[in-house]
């Protein structure tokens, strides 16, 4: 009998830590989308936690609004879950219709949001590239954001880069990038999506020589090796082939150490002082609209109080590039003396 009874409760508690596993189980988020639900999605352009594959499609679609030509694009941006939520831009020559739809995400509220904008702009700062619409019905501050990516060598603890290259016979050179040229080339991998790509050699014509190659990449603890041969006519060798052309070139011509110039949105005017976000996208600054000296240690953005004299020139909101005299104190906030700011028009 007291086999029994504890045969009893032993199965009880097994059946009991079944169903927890189980649901458990059936609860846990994936991490990375299916092949299948990706192309289901039918994606003009993927933005995998940064990693942008189809960045040419935004700037054509871009350009074609610029030009006032009718045309939709599909974006599809992934949750750290792996839950794609969607946005689809249909412009009729005058104004874009936002469709923008979270339903697959199953950790947020989820829903279909259409809304009406006026203008896709596009934006360039020394670490990130940004897409946005103006002029939108019904969203905070008008702006809505439809794609950013980010390359600032600076976040990065580690980022190596090495090329060798050279004919098929012979001894190939080799190349270490020197810190003044590292923003650039990192720029131009982040671009080229170069986690998610890789270029494609082609067999090259009977009598033509072409240059290997061969590109060892380390960003923290993370290595990539890329193989390739200036033959390559695939769309997808071009960034790398124009990457490696310029680390050729740098090895030549070194990046001379410029005079520190930075760019940002100024947040706030004093009498002698202006407090900025340095590298701010339009929208980010919507975001920010209210933020406190105070709250400024709360966010990974890197603010400068700057002392000036040229302070009432300037408005709360004004996009500047300014050159930097002198640090009076690291960090962000940080705070520093400049000159020859000038405020950047559209």
């Amino acid at each position: 009998m007291k086999h029994s009874k504890w045969l009893w409760i032993f199965a009880i508690i097994l059946v009991f830590l079944t169903a927890c596993n189980e649901s458990n189980h059936t609860a846990e988020p994936t991490a990375k989308p299916t092949e299948e639900n990706d192309s289901e999605l039918n994606a003009d352009v993927e933005d995998m936690h940064g990693g942008i594959s189809g960045l040419d499609k935004m700037e054509n679609y871009f350009q074609q609004v610029e030009k006032q030509k009718k045309g939709d694009l599909r974006v599809v941006s992934y949750t750290i879950e792996g839950d794609p939520i969607l946005t689809d831009l249909a412009y009729d020559g005058k104004q874009i219709e936002v469709k923008h739809d979270s339903t697959r995400d199953q950790y947020g509220s989820g829903g279909v949001d259409t809304f009406q904008c006026g203008k896709l702009k596009r934006e360039e700062n020394p670490t990130n590239l940004s897409y946005y619409l103006t002029d939108c019905e019904g969203v905070k501050g008008g702006t809505w954001g439809v794609l950013e990516t980010s390359y600032d060598v600076n976040r990065q603890d580690v980022f190596e880069v090495e090329l060798r290259y050279g004919p098929k016979e012979g001894e190939k050179q080799t190349i270490k990038l020197k810190d003044e040229d590292k923003q650039e080339v990192y720029k131009q991998l982040m671009l080229a999506n170069y986690l998610n790509s890789k270029p494609t050699s082609d067999e090259c014509p009977e009598g033509k020589q072409a240059d290997n190659y061969l590109m060892k990449v380390k960003i923290n603890g993370g290595n990539r090796t890329l193989n390739w041969n200036a033959c390559g006519s695939h769309e997808s060798s071009k960034p790398f082939t124009d990457i490696a052309e310029y680390i050729i070139h740098a090895s030549k011509h070194p990046t001379k150490a410029s005079e520190d110039v930075l760019y940002g949105y100024i947040l706030e005017v004093k009498e002698n002082q202006i407090l900025i976000g340095q590298d701010l996208t339009a929208v980010d600054l919507v975001s920010l609209e209210k933020v406190k000296g105070e709250d400024l240690s709360n966010y990974d953005i890197t603010f400068l109080y700057v002392e000036t004299e040229e302070a009432q020139e300037f408005s709360k909101g004004d996009k500047i590039v300014m050159k930097v005299d002198k640090v009076l104190e690291e960090g962000s906030p940080g705070r520093v003396v400049a000159s020859d700011i000038q405020k950047i028009t559209e």
